[in-house]
């Protein structure tokens, strides 16, 4: 039980995760490969922009998106 949570604390932690937007776009920050990764998708779930930089960099870009 203890290492889920160690799980769970380290989830937000990382600031993973996705955001719907009014029109329907998804907005999702991840990591992979040990990069942090955006990826703005359409409607119909296809990569719109997709980017890869800092911890900083991928949330601003994610802030500004969803703004």
């Amino acid at each position: 039980m203890a290492r889920q949570q160690r799980v769970i604390e380290h989830r937000v932690i990382s600031r993973t995760g996705h955001h719907r937007l009014p029109d329907g776009s998804l907005l999702r920050v991840d990591t992979e490969l040990g990069r942090w990764v955006g990826t703005l998708y359409t409607p119909e779930m296809k990569v719109k922009i997709q980017i890869v930089g800092s911890d900083a960099e991928v949330h601003a870009w994610a802030d500004k998106v969803a703004a």
